[in-house]
């Protein structure tokens, strides 16, 4: 009788103790991943939001509607005392670039080129500036004491673009360590990106594709719209036809001497192997002879635009000496288009701009082309 009730016990008592110990374990599992995530955790990990996101760390992507709200109602009384002085600051920018009958393009314009001249950054990085009480990533510090971290000139240009009724956001990569805008024209999306633009302004992060910007940042694609206009890309509004490529070192040296930001070049609807062979050539000794030569210090980078039927190559030029590369000098040229080449660029250029590799010892400013697609 006794074994029998004990069998009963062990019946009932064993399926518990299994219970126990499963949810036990269970636990035990949960709490060892919570601790490892708390150990591990890190401001790099990406987020599907606009807003209340960490940027190297240190700077926080902050709304700004409540301002550009007050400013398009004309009723200011609820907002801070800092949202208020930041306000009056927008309001005086947009008083001084706006003029009547502009449309979103010139507007989004006029203040992408308002900011590249008024607004500077240190060292190009994500360095506070030395006031502590600038607040590098916002409108009041950028406005104010016209200096920002990237995130400021993000969301300064933001709130300028959301005052004018123009659809804007904060787009942050994929590692938390960078910012830039979309805006909205004609119902199509496009990346600006003014703190890589300035203080030269020179276009090259100014109403790019996805495609274009894709080869310098990656973002949550899902969560921010596809950007796929080409329209509004100053670049392609800016294109001339080009019948000639041995004419484009003349015309360079004249968007120089101009100190024009760009230049661009409609090559029609097909392009050869040897065309780009040939470009690429061009453009490297083009590149030495603009940072050598004695009157000009230029830093000179190039991409491709394919626009529909069209291959627009792009030019743009910096008047700053930085990011120092060597040249990438591997085009399969033969010796006649060689003198083509260097009798094009020393025509405009001087001796400067020969081949002949008096110059390539020394590092150059710019960069190896790559090819953006535009659809």
């Amino acid at each position: 009788m006794k074994k029998r009730k004990l069998i009963r016990i062990m019946y009932v008592v064993t399926p518990v103790m299994l219970v126990l110990l499963l949810a036990l374990n269970v636990f035990t599992m949960l709490k060892v991943k919570a601790l490892e995530d708390a150990a591990g955790a890190d401001d790099t990990e990406d987020v599907a939001q606009e807003n209340d996101v960490r940027i190297g760390g240190d700077y926080i992507i902050k709304a700004t509607t409540q301002i550009s709200d007050a400013y398009k109602s004309g009723d200011s009384s609820k907002l801070s005392d800092a949202d208020k002085e930041t306000l009056d600051m927008a309001k005086s920018v947009l008083d001084e670039i706006i003029t009547d009958g502009m449309s979103d393009y010139e507007k989004e314009l006029a203040v992408y080129n308002w900011m590249c001249a008024n607004i500077g950054f240190d060292d190009g990085s994500l360095e506070v500036i030395p006031d502590a009480g600038s607040q590098a990533d916002n409108p009041h510090g950028a406005l104010k004491y016209h200096k920002a971290v990237c995130v400021g000139y993000a969301t300064t240009f933001r709130l300028l673009m959301q005052m004018m009724d123009i659809e804007c956001m904060v787009v942050h990569d994929s590692y938390l360590s960078h910012t830039w805008n979309l805006v909205m024209l004609d119902g199509q999306w496009y990346h600006t990106d003014v703190y890589s633009d300035a203080p030269d302004g020179n276009f090259s992060h100014f109403n790019l594709n996805d495609d274009a910007m894709m080869n310098m940042q990656e973002w949550n694609t899902d969560f921010f719209p596809a950007a796929d206009g080409y329209k509004y890309n100053y670049a392609y509004m800016q294109k001339v036809e080009c019948k000639d490529i041995y004419s484009i070192p003349e015309q360079l040296r004249a968007a120089i001497d101009a100190k024009s930001g760009v230049a661009s070049f409609d090559l029609g609807k097909e392009i050869s192997d040897s065309t780009y062979s040939i470009l690429e050539t061009i453009m490297n000794q083009i590149q030495n002879a603009a940072l050598f030569n004695s009157d000009k210090c230029t830093g000179v980078s190039w991409s491709w635009l394919e626009a529909e039927d069209e291959n627009i190559f792009c030019v743009y030029l910096s008047y700053a000496n930085d990011d120092i590369v060597e040249p990438d000098d591997n085009a399969d040229i033969d010796a006649e288009t060689q003198q083509k080449i260097d009798d094009a660029v020393s025509k405009a250029f001087g001796d400067a701009g020969r081949g002949d590799g008096a110059c390539y010892d020394t590092a150059v400013i710019g960069g190896a082309s790559e090819k953006t697609v535009i659809n």
